[in-house]
């Protein structure tokens, strides 16, 4: 079954760049879903944690990112990747 964050996780994948900063609005385009209200609300719904109940830093954590900075006020993340 396919999760909600596999868009983001297949996108980031094909990211060439060692960081990337993503507005909420084009997550949401890849995702072609709406983002919760606690992403937009909450920097702790992007933290770099592996949970079983949080899919979506699976998603990037899986993909080889971490979300380096999130700024709520222009709603953008920026992803850079593990190991550089």
């Amino acid at each position: 079954m396919a999760g909600k964050y596999d868009a983001l996780e297949r996108y980031l994948s094909d990211v060439p760049e060692r960081s990337v900063t993503l507005s909420f609005q084009r997550i949401e385009d890849i995702l072609g879903d709406l983002l919760p209200h606690s992403a937009r609300e909450d920097d702790l719904w992007w933290a770099n944690t592996r949970n079983p109940g949080r899919a979506q830093p699976r998603a990037w954590m899986d993909a080889g990112w971490k979300v380096e900075e999130v700024n709520l006020t222009t709603q953008s993340v920026t992803f850079v990747r593990v190991g550089f």
